[in-house]
């Protein structure tokens, strides 16, 4: 039992390593990771945020909306599309360059009134994952969030996706962090 736990924690530490060593003679290079253009959701984004949920897999939309969801769940689309950053902050990533509109990802930060704690909430269409769209985004909205002058910054995921977790612990310093049956969160404070 020691040894497979062992070999898997070697083949998932060595694996992103070996990718970035150069190429074999022969083997087609990997493609350099775009740069990211973000911006501020606005009204007019509504059809691409619907076409960006549908360049999602099942999987990665039950891994950002904790469970089965068919389509983009209208509450959540109004409240990203109202352009209130001070209750709901929404921005897009899109490739730089790229022709068209259609967003890579979508990332908001929701801040109830009464709230302390702004929550986090990032998905991007899986052929764009792993690539940075996430990170500009995050940072976008942590950037935003602090002009306001909001204090902290929590996310929740499901077990086993825990680096959005450590992408915020690599940025912002802990205040509190959770493991529970639902999964990892973590507070994080901006000031």
């Amino acid at each position: 039992m020691t040894s497979v736990i062992i070999l898997s924690a070697m083949t998932t530490v060595i694996a992103p390593v070996a990718s970035r060593l150069p190429h074999a003679a022969g083997s087609a290079p990997r493609p350099a990771a775009p740069r990211w253009r973000t911006a501020v959701v606005t009204p007019a984004d509504a059809g691409a945020l619907r076409d960006l949920f549908a360049a999602c897999s099942q999987d990665t939309v039950r891994l950002r909306f904790f469970g089965r969801v068919r389509a983009l769940p209208a509450e959540y689309l109004d409240d990203v599309l109202a352009g209130r950053a001070d209750v709901h902050d929404a921005v897009v990533a899109y490739e730089d360059g790229a022709s068209g509109a259609h967003p890579a990802g979508l990332a908001s930060l929701a801040l109830p009134p009464g709230a302390q704690v702004a929550e986090l909430g990032v998905l991007v269409a899986d052929a764009w994952q792993r690539q940075g769209a996430g990170r500009a985004m995050v940072d976008l909205l942590l950037a935003r969030a602090r002009a306001r002058g909001v204090p902290r910054v929590g996310a929740a995921v499901l077990p086993g996706r825990s680096g959005l977790l450590a992408a915020l612990g690599r940025r912002l310093p802990a205040e509190h962090l959770a493991l529970s049956a639902d999964g990892p969160s973590g507070v994080y404070k901006l000031d």
